[in-house]
């Protein structure tokens, strides 16, 4: 068997178990529906990306539209990675941002039938491709800083990521550009890093917030700096952000916010806090709800305006939680605040 049999072999099986992982990642239920679309976009992009090179490179295939799908999923890898990592770090979360960002992989998708190599890629195409990814890997990078300042717990799974899919990238960039390497470093070296990037994930579960039985990690106990950065962290989004005031608000959409999986925040509000989550939440509401009753402008609004404005479903529920947390009605605390303010 000759050198080029075994660089396909081992490439080949790299392509297998990328597509391997993307599946996993798509079909698990212990991963959150946001984190699963991203980590498993990202993968299958990286996927096709590897078929295209081997395709080219081991079997001289030049079809347009085959080429074309490779150079639009390479377009998708920087942006799905920059996207996954904003998402991590509870950044970015505008939609029309995160659609910006994969503009160029879904213009280059929707033009794959009429993109040919004489007309568009040797015409600066590839060339401007390359350095988009580069632009969306430096933003990559900045957000991989921003979880390792703010969530640091699973940072090497992030970090060998990163360093995992820049790599693939840069191969490309430094084999197009300046020639520094052969064309074929990009899948060798990532058909390595794939199975690196595997046995972290399946060596570290938890990584991902799990969605099922919560007594797989009962086990599990929070240190001291982890209780005080996860405290850090809630508190800070939920006073910027202030996702209680929408009703659907719950434990799921607070790690989605704070990119703390879901398990490590029912540890924290069962051991780590003295409150429940729903107290918790309610008292943020709460302290809400006392501002609004003291605003000048809301004077003429009615309570359940006011309930509804907090993020409350229902007056009765409202009423409850108020009397709970501040020890009188609604009512009684307006009527007593307006009394005092006008003596």
């Amino acid at each position: 068997m000759d050198y080029n049999s075994l660089l396909l072999i081992f490439c080949s099986a790299g392509v297998i178990q990328s597509l391997f992982l993307s599946i996993y990642i798509f079909s698990s239920k212990n991963i959150q529906q946001s984190e699963r679309i991203l980590l498993g976009s990202l993968l299958l992009a990286i996927t096709l990306r590897l078929v295209k090179s081997i395709g080219w490179y081991f079997f001289d295939i030049n079809d347009d539209v085959f080429l074309n799908i490779g150079f639009a999923a390479h377009g998708f890898i920087g942006s799905l990675l920059v996207i996954y990592f904003a998402h991590k770090s509870a950044r970015l979360r505008n939609i029309f941002s995160r659609l910006l960002i994969l503009l160029p992989g879904i213009l280059l998708l929707i033009t794959t039938p009429f993109l040919t190599l004489s007309n568009f890629w040797y015409v600066g195409g590839y060339q401007a491709l390359l350095y988009y990814t580069i632009v969306t890997l430096l933003f990559s990078a900045y957000f991989l800083w921003v979880i390792y300042s703010e969530r640091k717990i699973y940072f090497p799974w992030y970090r060998n990521l990163f360093l995992g899919v820049s790599v693939f990238c840069i191969s490309y960039f430094t084999n197009y550009i300046f020639g520094l390497n052969p064309y074929i470093t990009g899948p060798v070296v990532y058909s390595i890093v794939i199975y690196i990037i595997s046995f972290i994930l399946f060596s570290n579960q938890e990584i991902f917030t799990p969605l099922g039985d919560k007594k797989k990690y009962k086990n599990i106990n929070l240190t001291p700096d982890q209780i005080a950065h996860h405290r850090e962290r809630i508190e800070s989004v939920m006073i910027d952000q202030k996702p209680y005031l929408d009703s659907d608000f719950s434990l799921t959409t607070l790690s989605e916010v704070t990119s703390i999986p879901k398990h490590l925040l029912s540890r924290f509000f069962s051991e780590s806090l003295s409150q429940s989550f729903s107290d918790f939440t309610n008292q943020y509401r709460i302290d809400r709800a006392k501002e609004l009753l003291l605003d000048p402008k809301f004077n003429n609004h009615k309570i359940a305006v006011i309930a509804y404005e907090c993020g409350f479903n229902s007056l009765s529920s409202f009423n409850a939680a108020f009397r709970k947390l501040a020890s009188t009605s609604p009512s009684e605390f307006r009527k007593t605040s307006t009394d005092s303010l006008v003596k």
